[in-house]
């Protein structure tokens, strides 16, 4: 059994879980008493969809045995997925009580609500982050989880120094030379001639809608009133594309890596992919008018996708310059943007990914659907009918209630798009304005003011 518990956890770390899931299946009868396999089998269910299942099964493993903070810290994982706040915040503190040096746990605790400046917890983390004994890993925790909170209370300067510590401590490496090198790459092969002549060969469903642009700005919010539409469904951040990108060399004539392969694969190849990823879509929901994509690094294949599906609605989401790069920099992503852990990086992957975004308006043959978030926010029904016609369907008002919607939400905004429409996403850069001088000589020149 041990055999088989640590297979199942190299592929869960792999972001296997359906293959976990599988692999777990068949010794979950005989391991209905085992507190250490039920938690794995829960999470390999939660992350294949399953959520409701993996609570069950990790309200078990808590039952036999309550006092381990790990099942307590992800019980609340799923239950924040899910909406469940408050059932989430209480696993939380649990598993906090339980094990208070669990820095892991005060940066998920940290998104679950807005934090007010009598709470304990100030104290708490700023004490835990004071230790000397901490690895690099708890240190980048604790430094975001710091942060946000401290962003919560107004304390800015506070929040700032702590985002910089859980930024330099997750050790990340970015290579712009060779980022710009890809963009000029993406460009050189995806022509406004190329991208018409292959179109031919795509696949003419209106299915797929696929919501890009860098992350933090807005894209879950847009998702989110999508999905509120009875005939629009949710499919959220999903790899497929990314990984089409990454095997389509295996189909050239002529040995070369994506994108230069490109015109040298069988016109099949492309239709034959875009058959597979529309029954992909078709396993979240097989009614839906639309199904939405909503990765936003899929800005990078715009090119592609436009062959893939030319009749596909994309939806190119933008936000100010500084308030998209500093959200990002406080954003602790899981895995991959590591151009997010230095300011002066953000800012020169914005100017890249601006650069490419200047490209495919100059070449693409449908033009894709700008929203901005300030316009959203400011008027709200105006753009939500404009977005939802976009795509091709009639109006619904339940997309003026999107935080109604009931729908699990993976990503980090998980709490914002609970709540009505504010404004607190606005401006927010002017409440660091004194930290920014890097970001703002590196974002000089770009389409969009800085004011």
């Amino acid at each position: 059994m041990n055999n088989i518990i640590s297979e199942a956890v190299k592929l869960l770390q792999a972001n296997q879980a359906i293959k976990a899931e599988a692999l777990m299946r068949p010794y979950y009868p005989a391991n209905v008493n085992n507190s250490q396999f039920l938690h794995l089998y829960a999470l390999a269910n939660s992350h294949s969809g399953e959520h409701s299942l993996g609570i069950d099964l990790l309200k078990k493993a808590i039952s036999l045995h309550p006092k381990i903070a790990e099942y307590h810290h992800n019980l609340a994982a799923i239950y924040r997925l899910m909406g469940e706040f408050e059932l989430s915040e209480e696993h939380y503190l649990t598993a906090l009580k339980l094990k208070p040096d669990y820095a892991e746990a005060y940066f998920n605790y940290s998104a679950t609500r807005k934090f007010k400046s009598d709470e304990p917890i100030l104290a708490e983390i700023e004490q835990q982050s004071a230790r000397t004994d901490l690895s690099d890993q708890d240190r980048c925790f604790l430094g975001f989880a710091a942060g946000k909170i401290f962003n919560d209370v107004q304390e800015y300067d506070k929040a700032f120094a702590f985002y910089e510590m859980g930024n330099r401590y997750k050790g990340a490496t970015f290579d712009i030379d060779r980022f710009r090198q890809d963009i000029d790459r993406i460009i050189t092969v995806f022509t406004a001639e190329r991208i018409r002549e292959l179109a031919a060969c795509g696949h003419q469903s209106r299915v797929p809608v696929f919501i890009v642009g860098m992350p933090r700005t807005g894209t879950t919010l847009v998702e989110q009133i999508l999905s509120s539409h009875p005939e629009i469904h949710g499919a959220g951040e999903l790899p497929d594309i990314s990984s089409i990108s990454g095997t389509m060399s295996q189909h050239a004539s002529q040995k070369m890596d994506y994108p230069e392969c490109v015109p040298y694969l069988p016109e099949k190849v492309f239709s034959g992919f875009a058959d597979a990823y529309l029954r992909r879509l078709k396993t979240f929901d097989q009614s839906a008018a639309r199904i939405v994509d909503k990765m936003p690094g899929n800005f990078l294949h715009l090119g592609l996708l436009a062959i893939m599906f030319p009749h596909a609605k994309v939806i190119h989401c933008r936000r100010h310059p500084l308030d998209t790069c500093l959200s990002c920099y406080f954003q602790r992503f899981r895995r991959g943007h590591e151009y997010s852990f230095e300011l002066t990086h953000v800012g020169l992957y914005f100017r890249e990914y601006e650069r490419l975004m200047q490209h495919w308006l100059e070449v693409l043959p449908t033009t894709p659907f700008e929203l901005h978030y300030a316009d959203l926010v400011n008027q709200q029904e105006d753009v939500s009918r404009k977005l939802i016609s976009w795509t091709g369907m009639d109006w619904d008002d339940a997309c003026l209630s999107f935080q109604d919607n009931s729908r699990p939400v993976t990503t980090a905004s998980n709490w914002q798009v609970r709540r009505p429409m504010n404004r607190s996403g606005l401006d927010r850069w002017k409440n660091y304005d004194q930290y920014l001088d890097p970001l703002r000589d590196v974002l000089a020149g770009t389409a969009q003011s800085l004011n």
